[in-house]
């Protein structure tokens, strides 16, 4: 038995991009085409580009960050996949844990779909602590339920400002 690739009635996924090496806004645009070029993947909205300070080191540019919901029938795997592919297109290059970056392309959901291995985690567990997930989430999709805990996505950032974070800057169309 393979992989299944394909699913037969398409899904809602939630991607997160960032970036903050090179011209990030041209890497936004153009791995936003490339995913609604894909077979299997539609683009159905992009939240507001908004500038976030770095996780970790802290001797980097500042990043601009965005959300999109696309609509797909490409499993789990696969949708990593192409990701991972239109990522090294924008060159893209793996090394320091929270390092710069031209292009980041993070699945947050794919559906209800809870699952863990080596590869892939969903939802993605970081999701509800970072608010350059969760505030551009809530211009797209604020009453999105987060699959293993049953709250909005609007709960959880309110929840993210209620501990002390602060909104974003930025909140520009792209």
């Amino acid at each position: 038995m393979g992989i299944v690739m394909h699913q037969e009635h398409p899904v809602e996924a939630i991607i997160a991009l960032g970036g903050n090496l090179g011209d990030v806004l041209l890497s936004f645009t153009g791995a936003r085409a490339m995913l609604d070029a894909e077979d299997g993947i539609e683009v159905t909205a992009s939240s507001l580009l908004y500038s976030s300070p770095p996780m970790g080191p802290q001797d980097q540019a500042d990043y601009l960050n965005a959300v999109i919901a696309i609509s797909t029938t490409l499993e789990p795997l696969t949708l990593l996949l192409r990701m991972q592919a239109i990522e090294l297109h924008f060159g893209r290059q793996r090394g320091r844990r929270w390092g710069e970056r031209t292009l980041d392309i993070d699945l947050i959901a794919h559906d209800d779909t809870q699952m863990q291995s080596h590869t892939l985690t969903l939802p993605h567990p970081g999701m509800q602590q970072r608010m350059f997930v969760l505030q551009p989430l809530c211009d797209i999709r604020p009453g999105w339920r987060h699959p293993a805990n049953g709250k909005t996505a609007r709960a959880l950032l309110q929840h993210r400002i209620n501990a002390g974070d602060t909104l974003l800057g930025g909140g520009k169309a792209w």
